[in-house]
């Protein structure tokens, strides 16, 4: 009976490590929603959010400081090439970038729409390479630059549906994911764009790529999707939620992250095959995360910021 009680004991002071790791980072004193998190490497990151907000962190998350972008519209996006430059997507379609880190930053490019065409904006912006850029936003909307930035072009996307998220893993292929479960799919830099097949009708906010053929997507009621073949063939994984998830992220071949509304958090350790949920403390709607090989960020609504050591 004693070696029952221990083990009993035992189990549960594990499950209570696991459940206590996700902690509190800090949380921003406006309150206001927090829409994204980019770690560089260990030490260099920064946290973007509603009405201009962005902080950097230079000691991995134990201090974080106020960087201003003189904007302020809502920061959507925010992508790091290096320790110097970066870019920022902003509503009112604008796109901000900066050669120092953050200290700086001038806008790029402004979206410009005619009045007939209402409310416009970008949502998503990657840098696979220095020259070769891409934004996303609503009515189906691609840009693209080979030039640093300098000038955008557009491409045909050969859909209407608002573009939420893109992700390259190189200089040709790559992957969109927007509204009724659009999924693009371009393996020559965008020149022409693929549907594929997601058998979703919500939107879909996040594809993650490991590889050159595996990747995964999260979107509404609580829809995972993932390939092994480059999206020849999408399936659903199965999950015990309806929730919105809306960011997914993987430190290595197995272990993984997914955040989303109403403090979700789930966790795969088997490459993305099953997940479980984490208990994050918090109700608060999760959007952005940044998952390394020791520290997961989670960012979400009232300005909350949560991380997560691997042990």
């Amino acid at each position: 009976m004693w070696r029952v009680l221990v083990s009993i004991v035992l189990l549960m002071s594990i499950v209570s490590i696991a459940e206590a790791q996700w902690v509190v980072a800090f949380q921003d004193q406006s309150k206001r929603d927090l829409n994204g998190v980019f770690f560089l490497d260990k030490t260099f990151g920064w946290i973007i959010g509603d009405n201009g907000i962005v902080h950097l962190t230079q000691d991995g998350g134990n201090n974080w400081t106020v960087q201003n972008p003189r904007l302020k519209a809502n920061i959507k996006e925010v992508f790091f090439r290096n320790r110097n430059e970066g870019w920022l997507v902003a509503s009112g379609g604008n796109i901000l970038h900066t050669e120092d880190g953050g200290d700086n930053w001038i806008v790029a490019f402004k979206l410009i729409v005619s009045p007939k065409e209402g409310k416009q904006g970008l949502n998503s912006i990657t840098f696979p390479s220095k020259k070769k850029g891409w934004v996303v936003g609503t009515n189906g909307r691609i840009l693209h630059t080979d030039d640093g930035g300098r000038n955008w072009v557009e491409q045909e996307s050969g859909t209407e549906e608002e573009l939420v998220h893109v992700r390259f893993i190189n200089d040709n292929r790559g992957w969109v994911v927007g509204g009724k479960g659009t999924i693009l799919f371009t393996d020559d830099s965008g020149r022409t764009w693929e549907r594929q097949k997601s058998n979703a009708t919500g939107y879909l906010y996040r594809v993650e790529v490991r590889g050159k053929d595996s990747a995964w997507i999260v979107g509404d009621n609580g829809v995972i999707l993932r390939t092994a073949n480059a999206g020849t063939g999408w399936e659903r994984v199965a999950v015990d939620t309806k929730e919105t998830l809306v960011n997914i992220g993987f430190a290595n071949d197995q272990l993984g992250w997914i955040v989303g509304w109403s403090g979700k958090i789930l966790r795969t350790s088997d490459g993305g095959k099953s997940w479980i949920e984490q208990e994050s403390g918090t109700r608060a709607n999760l959007y952005g995360l940044s998952v390394s090989k020791k520290q997961i960020w989670a960012v979400g609504a009232d300005g909350l910021v949560l991380k997560y050591t691997i042990n």
